[in-house]
């Protein structure tokens, strides 16, 4: 979906646009660190992500660390 579509089907469901994505925002730092969604999502410049962390009270050095399982070689 087009996101000139997506804003217009919120704005018909008396949705603001922009709380739905600073909302949205919120959330996913909550689940993943900034920088990646940044990376991941495309967003320029990384700091509008931190910015959202940082709204959400976040901590991205808080985010655990995945350690991959170990391999056979290992």
């Amino acid at each position: 979906m087009h996101v000139n579509r997506a804003a217009k089907a919120l704005r018909k469901l008396v949705i603001p646009p922009g709380a739905a994505r600073t909302g949205t925002w919120l959330q996913l730092v909550r689940a993943a660190p900034p920088s990646v969604l940044a990376n991941a999502l495309g967003i320029t410049p990384p700091e509008t992500a931190m910015r959202h962390a940082t709204q959400a009270g976040t901590d991205y050095i808080a985010y655990p660390i995945v350690k991959r399982p170990p391999t056979k070689d290992r």
